[in-house]
């Protein structure tokens, strides 16, 4: 079975405040980049990322075999985040996590956050953007130069908000991957700013999965940076007999709750809620 060595970081770059979340373990690793304004996209992303967590070490009792079920109780979540507090209504969040299971590596993604794998000295996006400068360029009707500049590239048509249809738009793939690859996912703050064959010359260099994602935000902060950024990098490993590293972060919004969005998680979270959560909250 494979396993996860990951690392992340997360800052705000240019922004007042952080609303990315990520998560890094042994059996997973996830971003989501939260929209809709004041402390919502936070919420959003908050919830997704926590809910997703315990994946990371297969600790979940609600299908652990099953990420999209995962998912999709995550997206209700954020529907009764916003029922409760109606101002939350126009939060969503993008969703990009690599999972491990029996069967290998698998994608799981919506929305514009990306995921690469690093094979052989290659890199491969191998997650599609939710956008509607993609779905132009995909149709032939734009070129990716012009996507850069268009009016409307920030775009995004499928995302997590809490609707019935939202998990139907996770796109899920089986990964080729196999020991001695590197795999990453990350905000569109270090996809838009840094050009493939950088992240790709950063990510293949020598040192530790916390190492090239300090170089790659390094990176995007030179860029100069326009948004949230956020990365993580695993490398791809072959699990031993003790199953490999267990440590599990949590990153950005995740983390740096402020207290109103504690209280917003803590109003629809089922049960105690997880430690993590409390831990860091603002004093």
């Amino acid at each position: 079975m494979l396993v996860l060595d990951s690392a992340a970081v997360s800052t705000r770059g240019p922004r007042p405040d952080n609303q990315d979340s990520a998560v890094a373990g042994p059996q997973l690793i996830a971003i989501a980049d939260g929209v809709g304004g004041n402390v919502g996209g936070a919420v959003a992303s908050s919830l997704v990322v926590n809910w997703l967590a315990p994946l990371a070490t297969g600790s979940t009792g609600e299908g652990a075999d099953d990420p999209v079920r995962i998912v999709a109780s995550a997206n209700e979540r954020i529907r009764a985040a916003y029922t409760e507090r109606p101002r939350l209504r126009t939060m969503a969040t993008t969703m990009t996590a690599l999972h491990v299971d029996a069967q290998g590596l698998a994608l799981l993604h919506i929305g514009d956050s990306r995921g690469y794998l690093l094979q052989d000295g290659e890199l491969q996006q191998v997650s599609t953007d939710h956008t509607l400068v993609q779905a132009l360029i995909d149709a032939g009707s734009l070129t990716p130069a012009e996507a850069k500049v268009h009016p409307q590239r920030s775009a995004v048509y499928a995302a997590l908000h809490g609707a019935d249809d939202d998990v139907a738009a996770v796109d899920v793939l089986r990964l080729d991957a196999r020991p001695g690859d590197r795999v990453m996912v990350c905000s569109d703050g270090l996809s838009d700013v840094v050009p493939p064959a950088v992240l790709c010359d950063l990510l293949a260099s020598d040192g530790t999965p916390a190492q090239a994602a300090a170089r790659l935000r390094d990176a995007a902060l030179a860029g100069p940076p326009t948004d949230n950024i956020t990365v993580v990098v695993a490398d791809v490993l072959e699990a031993g007999p003790d199953g490999g590293p267990v440590r599990v972060c949590t990153f950005g919004a995740a983390t740096e709750l402020r207290e109103e969005t504690a209280e917003a998680l803590e109003a629809v979270w089922p049960g105690p809620v997880p430690v993590g959560l409390v831990q860091h909250r603002p004093r």
